[in-house]
């Protein structure tokens, strides 16, 4: 109960913002508000349908937990570019969940984190796949190795490309520290978003080159096609509004 009043007498002096829709918090909300946290909550599948139906050359298996929608890119892109790496705390339970459905179904030696180059990583300060990784890890039973696998170099913006040119243009991005310590293993790479999978293809396909026997991809989110898209944000606009004052949020309908 004095934690309560505490808070309470904190949020009076110090009030907290949604991240979203910048709306004044109540004391029972954190980060977002009850509206903006609905929305997300609509752009996760549920747990049989995160499996992703694509095939890739080098990867066995991948696993998304979000539509890459909005207010999910809103978030994520707060923590690239504003370093508000928190904002993964709301995402933190489900991604636990399915991290310990995969790994429960299959063996890992290690999750491997996709890493970043330097140049990223001195503008950033931190790289989002470790902050993903190191958040969900306590709770799995593979280790977290944040060292094996690292990032060459740069790669020019992948946005404009098509599937075969992302492929070449991630292609030798990656190198291992200890080529050693991947023979006969099995890897669960991890990140924020799955697009093509060209990068995390490139990587499986280092590890498998020496010798890895099994290499999985875990991403928070996915990129879907445009039928999906409609579909999701039909149905995320049909989501009750839980207070009604979340008007200047730019994806809920109006009240």
């Amino acid at each position: 109960m004095f934690r309560q009043y505490q808070e309470a007498l904190i949020r009076l002096f110090y009030p907290a913002a949604c991240e979203i829709c910048h709306a004044m918090l109540h004391l029972e909300e954190n980060i977002l508000c009850r509206d903006c946290a609905g929305r997300l909550d609509v752009l996760s599948w549920p747990m049989e349908e995160t499996l992703v139906e694509e095939r890739f050359e080098h990867l066995d298996h991948a696993w998304a937990l979000y539509a890459y929608e909005s207010p999910l890119k809103e978030l994520l892109h707060g923590v690239k570019y504003a370093g508000k790496d928190y904002l993964l705390k709301t995402c933190r339970e489900k991604m636990i969940r399915l991290a310990q459905a995969v790994t429960s179904d299959f063996w890992y030696d290690a999750i491997l984190p996709i890493p970043i180059d330097r140049l990223k990583l001195v503008k950033r300060h931190f790289n989002q796949a470790e902050i993903l990784a190191e958040m969900i890890a306590p709770w799995l039973t593979p280790p977290l190795r944040l060292s094996l696998l690292a990032k060459r170099h740069s790669i020019p913006s992948q946005t404009a490309l098509t599937r075969e040119e992302r492929a070449i243009n991630v292609y030798g991005a990656f190198r291992l520290k200890d080529p050693r310590r991947v023979a006969g293993g099995s890897f669960l790479l991890l990140d924020d978003v799955l697009t093509t999978g060209a990068t995390a293809n490139e990587a499986a396909r280092l590890l498998k080159h020496h010798g890895a026997k099994r290499v999985d991809f875990l991403a928070l989110a996915r990129t879907v096609a445009p039928e999906e898209k409609n579909r999701i944000l039909s149905v995320a606009l049909r989501a009750p509004l839980g207070r009604g004052h979340c008007k200047q949020c730019p994806h809920a309908k109006t009240v």
